[in-house]
């Protein structure tokens, strides 16, 4: 892990680094609010990774404190009284308010908290080996989940554990999220043990997370891997009768309260206990909103970040984590709602209308651009590497893609699920069905495309075809080769499409 210093600077009157200690992975800067101005002619270049506001400032000085605030990164004292300003600022850039009753206690969140980069992982049920002492009924959902019905005593007992430990980090702090659904006669908890790498002789720390608990993310806090790495062994126990279905046990570093696996990120959740990462970020609140999802990741976390703030306009990434890499954004009403009240909601507190909106997708991500552009009506959607046919990828693991993308049939199992289906043609008509009843004669269309998909070669030419009674403006690009064989063509005429609608349509310029 890189050990790069968390460059934090603290508005107030007291310097709190005179009085208290702090953590070495933080360098500490302060300034008071009468220093301000010959502060910010020193550090005019200086880029901080966190902005902790302790004092009110003047609407004078508050111009100064600007080019320091990154979105999310703005710590203010929420007993301040704000100006109309600051208020106004703070709501859109955005900022979040803190309690500073204990400035230590905060100073310690901060070094776990602000760090660079984001760390994601999950144990699927492969890795899940079922107590020998239970003698009930088991049943496989390909990786999906794991079903497991029958008698589980009448105190808590050990029903299964994850024979992958995981590693934490020095200096982090580890968050966990069970997909689990589970009958009302049965009760869960889980158990993490730690043990130091290197030193066996360390006392065992233990952490038990009841079920009440897993109704929300888990911190494990931790006694003795500030200094050195630790590994994190996971049990669940079990008591009572009934059915409990299992599927990934989720690791991630935590940022507590300041965001999921990045700063603003968020973690929304379906009552089956289904993610869909979600980050926001308001740009220069000119439209368009642009809306990015994420493809295949086998590592949870957002990507196109870069990529999307780049444009300067507000923007969303979208970031799928279930199966092992993700599940194209499938799923049932209440999934497919949380995506698309997310992007609503946006729309509403921009004050734009859905005309401007883009979406957007690469490979898996492509579906879910076109999926939910489908009920959107959106200004344009832009696509590489169109997948569409998920039923088609599945048959092709077969024949064109032997040991390649075997998820893809536990995407076939989630599609047959939440469609009532029984093959995967069933499953393609039903998507496309979806897809033909939605409104595209207001949206744009651009699609670069592998003439020789290994996933799902007919892709664009059925979207072409199908789509050809509503008439909207379609641009595609094909270049000869499999789905993975020439990415950066497709995603350098992917970002030229982006720069094309922002100007044509939008006035915009890559240097404003």
């Amino acid at each position: 892990m890189a050990n790069s210093k968390i460059k934090v600077l603290q508005l107030g009157w007291q310097n709190w680094s005179q009085n208290l200690p702090i953590p070495p992975q933080l360098e500490w800067n302060f300034s008071s609010p009468t220093q301000l101005a010959s502060f910010s002619k020193t550090n005019a270049t200086a880029d901080f990774s966190v902005l902790l506001l302790t004092a009110a400032i003047s609407n004078e000085n508050f111009s100064r404190l600007i080019p320091f605030a990154q979105s999310y990164a703005l710590l203010y004292d929420r007993n301040l009284k704000l100006t109309a300003t600051e208020s106004e600022f703070f709501k859109h850039l955005p900022a979040v308010g803190v309690s500073v009753a204990n400035p230590q206690k905060l100073i310690k969140k901060i070094a776990l908290s602000f760090f660079a980069k984001q760390s994601g992982l999950k144990l699927g049920i492969k890795s899940l080996e079922l107590s020998p002492n239970f003698h009930g009924k088991i049943s496989y959902q390909g990786n999906l989940s794991l079903t497991i019905a029958g008698d589980f005593g009448k105190n808590f007992r050990p029903l299964a554990t994850w024979r992958n430990n995981v590693y934490v980090d020095p200096q982090r702090r580890l968050e966990v999220w069970l997909e689990f659904q589970k009958s009302a006669d049965c009760q869960l908890q889980l158990v993490f043990y730690e043990s130091s790498v290197g030193n066996l002789a360390d006392s065992q720390s233990k952490w038990i997370v009841s079920e009440s608990q897993m109704k929300q993310v888990a911190v494990i806090s931790r006694t003795h891997n500030d200094q050195a790495a630790t590994y994190l062994t996971a049990i669940l126990y079990a008591k009572g009768q009934g059915k409990i279905q299992i599927g990934n046990l989720h690791f991630r570093w935590t940022r507590f309260n300041f965001g999921s696996l990045i700063l603003g990120g968020e973690s929304k959740k379906t009552a089956e206990r289904q993610e869909v990462l979600t980050y926001f970020d308001p740009g220069d609140f000119k439209p368009p909103l642009n809306v990015y999802f994420a493809g295949y990741r086998q590592l949870e976390g957002f990507e196109g970040y870069p990529m999307m703030k780049a444009l300067h306009a507000p923007f969303i990434l979208f970031s799928d984590p279930r199966l092992e890499g993700g599940a194209f954004y499938f799923g049932n009403a209440q999934y497919q709602q949380v995506i698309i009240q997310t992007i609503t909601a946006k729309l509403k507190d921009l004050g734009f209308s859905n005309q401007q909106l883009i979406l957007s997708g690469l490979s898996m991500g492509s579906f879910g651009a076109l999926y939910y552009g489908r009920l959107l009506k959106p200004a344009a959607i832009i696509l590489g590497k169109p997948l569409i046919n998920l039923g088609t990828i599945a048959e092709n693991h077969r024949l064109l893609r032997p040991d390649d993308f075997a998820t893809s049939l536990d995407i076939l199992q989630l599609c047959q699920t939440v469609l009532k289906v029984h093959s995967p043609q069933a499953v393609d008509q039903q998507i496309w069905q979806r897809i033909m009843a939605g409104d595209f004669r207001q949206t744009k269309i651009a699609a670069a495309y592998m003439k020789n998909d290994d996933y799902d070669q007919a892709a664009f030419l059925q979207l072409k075809n199908r789509l050809q009674n509503q008439r909207p403006l379609l641009i595609g690009k094909g270049w000869i080769g499999r789905h993975n064989d020439n990415s950066s063509a497709i995603i350098n005429w992917f970002l030229a499409q982006f720069r094309y609608f922002l100007a044509a349509d939008f006035g915009r310029t890559m240097n404003e």
